[in-house]
């Protein structure tokens, strides 16, 4: 329901290590060479297992929104950050190394929560300023050294900035593009361009056709 590209394996391989983030919120690790393995427990994230956005958007899946950071401290190598969309949080994967003689080449450490009265069904997550320094082992969903993150809210359909430590710095109401507002609970996913000047957000709701809006970043 969720994934990220943790980038090259630390096992020597250099083969890429993706994060899969299932529905009852275990969260797995697919190395391109080795195939998958377990990296956290089933509830690690708030599950979306057997819940839906409500009775008008039912045919509509709930998901998580799941972005990495490669920026960390010793002995943390990477984070996750997963949306918890019935939860209003963040949870924050912390991600160490084991030794390559290990099924896992990577492994949880502790997991953290972001909260904010901001957070209204989140949806989707995406970096302000992507990692493309390095686009062999970087993708859309790979956050720039110290770079702040949007949250796409559903249920007010809202898009949020936050610093890496949950700090809000910014929220803005989305409109299209007769300047009215989207209705609530029609906020679907978002991304973010190459040089950052540019938000994507897909939308849809009960009787609507699926849109794109390209907004301007703040």
């Amino acid at each position: 329901m969720g994934t990220a590209l943790l980038g090259p394996s630390p096992d020597g391989t250099c083969k890429a290590v993706f994060a899969v983030v299932t529905a009852d919120g275990a969260i797995l690790q697919e190395h391109t060479k080795k195939g998958l393995d377990g990296l956290a427990h089933a509830g690690t994230v708030r599950p979306i297992l057997g819940r839906s956005w409500g009775p008008l958007n039912q045919d509509i899946e709930p998901r998580f929104g799941v972005i990495m950071n490669p920026y960390t401290q010793a002995p943390i190598v990477r984070q996750l950050f997963v949306s918890e969309p019935f939860n209003n949080t963040i949870a924050v994967i912390n991600l160490v190394v084991i030794g390559a003689d290990g099924n896992q080449v990577f492994k949880m450490d502790s997991v953290t929560r972001i909260n904010s009265p901001s957070l209204n069904l989140p949806v989707d997550l995406a970096p302000v300023q992507r990692d493309a320094g390095n686009p062999n082992w970087a993708s859309n969903s790979t956050l720039d050294q110290d770079s702040d993150f949007y949250v796409a809210n559903r249920g007010n359909s809202t898009i949020v900035r936050m610093k890496q430590d949950g700090t809000e710095v910014a929220v803005r109401r989305v409109i299209n593009d007769s300047d009215v507002p989207l209705a609530d609970g029609t906020l679907n996913g978002i991304a973010t361009s190459t040089d950052g000047t540019t938000i994507y957000v897909t939308a849809a709701g009960p009787g609507q056709i699926g849109i794109v809006l390209a907004l301007h970043a703040f």
